[in-house]
């Protein structure tokens, strides 16, 4: 015999309670995920501007190296000072020359310049000196004296190092001969 239960309609709320207790549950751990997924997405972003902004500034801070001579006392006198006219790459932010750095190595001798004096002097050909910051379009002419003479024939190596950016690379070798002249081109 199959015994028949008779609902009364209080019976069905029980059931209804439970079910929304259920789905309560589910819409608030579905409300913590979400904010879990857009806080972490908030930070990924944030770190991702962050580092766009650093790649820019190390890439598009860079100096070109547009000539660089030597200069002698006389016609009987090896080369004594070095000069290097740069200017800022497409697209580069100022650049404050003040933080500069200039490595030079010619094989025997390694020296390290920084601005002022002992360290290097600038001269602006085109533009503004505005304290030492270089912006687009100036043309600045960075010379540094060696505490020896480079003599004829001498590989030399001379890097600019920014305080931001990549270090650029001044290479030369020296002319099998000074002539008469003075002031050399060398690059």
């Amino acid at each position: 015999m199959t015994s028949r239960r008779v609902f009364h309609r209080s019976d069905r709320a029980e059931v209804g309670v439970g079910t929304l207790i259920v789905f309560i549950a589910m819409v608030l751990v579905a409300a913590v995920a979400a904010a879990v997924l857009i806080n972490t997405t908030g930070t990924l972003q944030q770190r991702a501007q962050s580092t766009g902004k650093e790649a820019t500034q190390e890439v598009a801070s860079n100096l070109k190296v547009t000539g660089v001579y030597g200069v002698r006392n006389s016609t009987s006198v090896d080369v004594y000072t070095i000069k290097t006219q740069t200017e800022l790459s497409a697209g580069a932010l100022p650049m404050d020359l003040t933080k500069l750095i200039i490595r030079y190595s010619d094989g025997t001798n390694v020296y390290t310049y920084s601005y002022g004096a002992p360290g290097f002097s600038t001269s602006w050909i085109r533009g503004t000196n505005n304290s030492g910051v270089m912006t687009s379009g100036d043309l600045v002419e960075l010379s540094f004296n060696l505490g020896t003479l480079v003599p004829p024939r001498t590989p030399v190596q001379v890097t600019l190092v920014p305080e931001t950016g990549s270090p650029v690379s001044a290479d030369f070798k020296t002319p099998s001969t000074y002539g008469t002249d003075t002031t050399v081109t060398l690059r």
